[in-house]
């Protein structure tokens, strides 16, 4: 059982980081990073394949898919210590995995966002303004997955024994990965201004995905990013704290609150 959610969780996650930050990489130097389309696109890219995997795995593992919802889900009593490890293990492995075949299908002449996507914090704002929005919109992901995945829906009808929304839960979470990803891509989003040929070009972008909210999704593609070579003055694991305390900071006390206001049936 527990190999079981080690492997659903790796691929989960692999799968997440190509088709997330593949997206990101794959328009970085097509496009251009003021316009809100491209977040947009990007955006709801990470919501719809976290939809995708939870309706694909959440029956195995709960799809977490995001080790931060994992520390959550363990404060809220809805997964064991071991059990967390392990799944926690498993996002580790695919994140690294998946990043290694962004890096296989976009060489760096071809990654506009300079490190496959990796998070750092953007030019105009400070670590604390991202690590406030990395803890309140993780917060916001862990309250939906409480509240769709984990709470019985009908805790005041005591007949009623409904976990959570059922089979509509994933639209929910993707939605609300999206709409956090609306809000940081632009804070945790950094123009890398490098020159090409000769010329000085300022709409290259060093971390065109922007938001992490997910700190196993951050650490694979900048293990890879760092192996092939970070840009010129990168702060990436300067700032990688942030993507790590923040995610945990918030999923932490979401999960808090809804252990205080679980109602038990």
């Amino acid at each position: 059982m527990l190999l079981d959610k080690f492997l659903v969780e790796m691929l989960g996650m692999m799968f997440f980081v190509v088709v997330g930050t593949g997206a990101a990489v794959a328009t970085s130097t097509t496009t251009n990073f003021n316009q809100p389309g491209w977040v947009l696109s990007v955006a709801l890219t990470f919501g719809l394949a976290i939809t995708t995997l939870a309706y694909t795995i959440g029956h195995i593992s709960g799809a977490h898919i995001n080790c931060a919802v994992t520390f959550g889900l363990v404060i809220a009593g809805a997964c064991g210590i071991v059990e967390g490890l392990v799944i926690f293990t498993g996002q580790i492995i695919g994140s690294i995995l998946g990043s290694a075949i962004v890096a296989g299908l976009f060489n760096k002449s071809n990654d506009g966002t300079g490190a496959l996507g990796s998070n750092q914090v953007a030019k105009g704002f400070t670590q604390g303004n991202a690590f406030l929005g990395e803890a309140v919109l993780t917060g916001l992901l862990m309250f939906v997955v409480c509240e769709v995945a984990v709470r019985r829906r009908f805790d005041y009808k005591p007949a009623i024994k409904l976990d959570g929304v059922g089979f509509n839960g994933p639209l929910a979470i993707g939605l609300a990965v999206f709409i956090a990803h609306m809000v940081l891509i632009p804070i945790d989003g950094k123009l890398n201004i490098r020159t090409l040929s000769g010329v000085r070009d300022e709409t290259i972008c060093m971390n065109c995905a922007g938001c992490s909210i997910n700190p196993t999704r951050s650490f694979g593609p900048l293990v890879m990013a760092s192996a092939r070579g970070l840009p010129d003055g990168s702060s990436h694991w300067e700032d990688f704290w942030v993507f790590v305390i923040g995610p945990l900071v918030g999923a932490g006390i979401a999960a808090t609150i809804f252990l205080f206001t679980k109602v038990r049936i």
